[in-house]
């Protein structure tokens, strides 16, 4: 199948496996990007903010990421066979179906089908990486199935430190190979007789290498182990993957989490963080000035009630004590205060004019407050109580009605 042209601002990105760490993904060079125009690409090892200038790219897997099936499905479609998938492919998987983006591809022969399987929260947080910086994600393959086929050979995959065999137009697999030669020999010939067992041996090798010269000594060793013939090649642009991982991604609405980019939001939150801060140190020096003002101004009141009864053992309550003082002062001197019962009623009465004959059905005077029961026809209208209210606020005093509909009410003095 050929190869993918790139275009301009495109570029196809071969991911790290998961095993490498999320936190590597972005910060260091872990990426091999290929990009150039036309058919040829140059290769090389970036980190996410390196895709300077790139719109759009293809996404291709570890092989180590990704399962790649071919189990018996019936014919079904649509949701049917969106359900039916987890089901079909649970007992072959080492995690949770559940947690796992399972995507159906092509039909094969037997009534077969081929189905890749990857990590959900992986793939939602590689594709996410890249939209989050304006680059759209135009496809996601297997490392595998991105691979030449040319039948009797098998094709083999060396990219970093891992391996992509892929031994079938449908079939493939992953291996971990290291960076010693000794441990990459050992790799691919495991690898090779694991994909063999069962099966003729291929005619042929071709090994496609990030690093061909880094690969080759390895390569060649275990070529001769196998009695296998190798060629090995640069890593060419990948063709089509025949599966697009992307069709297993979320809906838009279930992808918040993956759209978070907390170092995005790094500067915001510190900032938001010095604004608390800073607005709970001014609350708390704000209250510190009350309560020093409320001291000094209840130590200014209490040196005044000393001085004028220097007579007072025990100062609790200085204004209400001077209140006390005076009311008694002027009980003893035979003179009336303003909340006493006759004044208070005079202003009152004074208040409530010539109406006040037929309006009043009662009054009681307790603790320097008369209690007022008006005839109910008389109150009966929030504009009678309000031109009552007005009436005693021009008199000083302060009328309150128990409720809007009882007629009973508090007169006090206004203050």
């Amino acid at each position: 199948m050929a190869a993918a042209a790139l275009r301009r601002g495109e570029a196809i990105v071969w991911l790290p496996p998961r095993s490498q760490g999320e936190r590597a993904f972005g910060s260091e060079a872990h990426l091999l990007a290929m990009r150039g125009g036309g058919s040829e690409a140059r290769i090389e090892r970036v980190s996410l903010e390196g895709l300077s200038g790139t719109t759009a790219v293809r996404l291709v897997f570890d092989a180590r990421d990704v399962t790649l099936l071919s189990p018996a499905v019936p014919a079904l479609s649509g949701a049917r066979l969106a359900q039916a998938l987890p089901n079909l492919v649970e007992d072959v998987l080492l995690q949770d179906a559940g947690a796992c983006a399972i995507v159906a591809g092509p039909a094969l022969d037997g009534g077969r089908r081929l189905v890749a399987v990857v990590d959900r929260a992986w793939l939602e947080f590689t594709a996410g990486a890249f939209e989050r910086r304006g680059i759209r994600v135009r496809s996601a393959w297997a490392a595998p199935l991105s691979l030449p086929w040319a039948p009797p050979d098998w094709s083999l995959g060396c990219v970093r430190g891992g391996l992509a065999l892929r031994c079938g137009a449908a079939e493939g697999m992953g291996w971990t190979a290291g960076e010693d030669d000794d441990f990459r020999t050992e790799a691919i010939v495991a690898l090779l007789e694991s994909a063999a067992a069962g099966r003729e041996r291929p005619a042929g090798l071709l090994a496609c290498a990030d690093d061909p010269s880094a690969w080759r000594v390895p390569l060649e060793r275990a070529a001769e182990r196998l009695g296998v013939p190798v060629r090995i090649s640069p890593l060419p642009l990948p063709a089509d993957g025949r599966i697009d991982l992307l069709a297993g991604r979320a809906a838009a609405g279930r992808r918040m989490l993956a759209a978070f980019d907390p170092r995005a939001w790094r500067l915001p939150a510190a900032l938001a963080a010095l604004c608390v801060v800073a607005s709970l140190v001014g609350l708390n020096l704000h209250w510190a000035q009350l309560a020093r003002e409320k001291d000094g101004i209840r130590r200014a009141l209490e040196a005044s009630f000393r001085a004028a009864f220097p007579q007072a053992q025990v100062v609790v309550d200085p204004l209400l004590q001077m209140n006390r003082q005076v009311a008694a002062l002027r009980a003893r001197s035979g003179q009336s205060g303003p909340e006493d019962f006759v004044p208070l009623l005079a202003r009152f009465a004074t208040a409530v004019g010539t109406q006040g004959t037929d309006a009043l059905a009662g009054v009681e005077y307790r603790d320097g407050r008369l209690r007022v029961r008006f005839q109910a026809a008389r109150v009966d209208g929030r504009a009678a109580r309000e031109q009552l209210r007005q009436a005693c606020a021009r008199a000083g005093l302060r009328l309150t009605f128990d409720n809007d509909r009882d007629p009973t009410a508090t007169v006090a003095i206004a203050g």
